[in-house]
């Protein structure tokens, strides 16, 4: 595919079909019906999660034998604990449950204790405004919606449903602290090439649900998360694995990548005409299979003219509107001029090539697999 969206979109849609599958996390119930219109807060199902066993030394925290661990024991297996009840007691010191579930089994061989946590209920909301499509019992309902789409470079973050606040006049535009403020509580902010790690931390005190922005420098990122993340960030987008702290945070979904970028053009002109519009952010970024593109859904009332949504482009081909995606022009859009399946680069290599116009005279020829198709 001559773009990095695995999925066939373009980077931007203004206006299209939308589609965003509501799963529960553990088979449960389903409460809408095929064709049932809903609106963002409205329970799609319910379901309860069991939480894995863990492991306790008791033996080690008593400072007794491991098969002195039974008779220390106030619980046995099977039996039922709540919160901060006596599990074990020795000269004083005791062992209390530190939350509710199943003693499950001891280990007199190693002295450890197995308690499993009790269920917990889970919802999952609509969270976007559309229509019921498809439905999975137990598992899962598909809505449907007109929106404009935008698909992002790299994510971090949940689901996230709220208003659009832009906070930038220009793609350029890096936004800071003083930027954000008590109004963009619960919304979702948009900026033009990054943010500052200060202000990341005054979006997440201000109950900031999610920020747009062109990029981000990795220092940021880092001092940012600081000591509520230790390991290597740069593999998360991999496997789609939140770090911890960015569980905590606003979802932040880039429209270019890493580093110091300016938002393209057209994402920003997109962003700039639906400001103060409801939507649906996800940032969830994955490149591992099941690949998975962090994306901003804007649901739309209709679509332009009440005609069928328009089919995206899946090949470049002449008159394609491209972002460039290689070092020398990183972020820049232009129009396909022509294409060439068999081309050849200036290392001699054989390669699917477009020669892209960009402003009134400027032409470049590169990869195919170093462009984007933008709309």
């Amino acid at each position: 595919m001559p773009h990095r969206f695995s999925n066939g979109l373009p980077a931007v849609l203004p206006a299209t079909i939308a589609q965003i599958e509501r799963r529960l996390p553990a088979s449960g119930e389903i409460v809408v019906r095929m064709g049932s219109r809903v609106e963002p807060d409205d329970l799609i199902g319910q379901c309860t999660v069991q939480g894995d066993p863990v492991l306790f030394d008791i033996a080690g925290a008593l400072g007794v034998e491991p098969r002195d661990v039974r008779r220390r024991l106030r619980r046995k297996p099977g039996d039922h604990v709540a919160f901060r009840d006596l599990l074990a007691r020795r000269r004083g010191r005791s062992i209390l449950a530190p939350f509710t579930g199943t003693l499950t089994a001891i280990d007199e061989a190693t002295g450890f204790v197995i308690l499993t946590p009790d269920p917990v209920p889970a919802s999952v909301s609509a969270a976007v405004r559309g229509y019921v499509v498809d439905l999975q019992p137990n598992r899962s309902a598909t809505i449907e919606t007109a929106a404009a789409l935008l698909q992002g470079a790299a994510g971090f973050g949940g689901e996230q449903w709220g208003v659009l606040r832009l906070l930038a006049t220009d793609p350029n535009d890096i936004i800071t602290s003083d930027m954000i403020d008590a109004r963009s509580a619960f919304s979702l902010i948009i900026g033009g090439a990054g943010i500052t790690a200060d202000a990341l931390r005054k979006a997440q005190k201000e109950q900031v649900k999610g920020i747009v922005v062109g990029s981000i420098d990795a220092g940021e990122l880092r001092e940012y998360w600081g000591s509520r993340f230790d390991g290597n960030w740069t593999v998360l987008p991999r496997s789609g694995v939140l770090p911890p702290a960015a569980a905590e945070g606003p979802t932040l979904l880039l429209t270019e990548g890493f580093g110091f970028h300016a938002m393209s053009q057209p994402i920003f002109e997109l962003l700039t005409h639906f400001d103060r519009q409801e939507a649906h952010l996800d940032g969830t970024s994955r490149l591992d299979p099941p690949t998975q593109t962090p994306r901003l859904v804007i649901p739309l009332a209709r679509l332009p003219g009440g005609t069928a949504a328009p089919v995206p482009a899946q090949d470049v081909r002449p008159g394609t509107i491209v972002r460039l995606l290689d070092e020398a022009h990183l972020g820049r859009v232009g129009r396909v001029e022509s294409r060439n399946a068999q081309g050849r680069l200036p290392s001699g290599v054989r390669a699917a090539v477009a020669t892209v116009q960009i402003g009134e005279t400027e032409r470049v020829v590169l990869p195919e697999l170093a462009i984007e198709i933008m709309e």
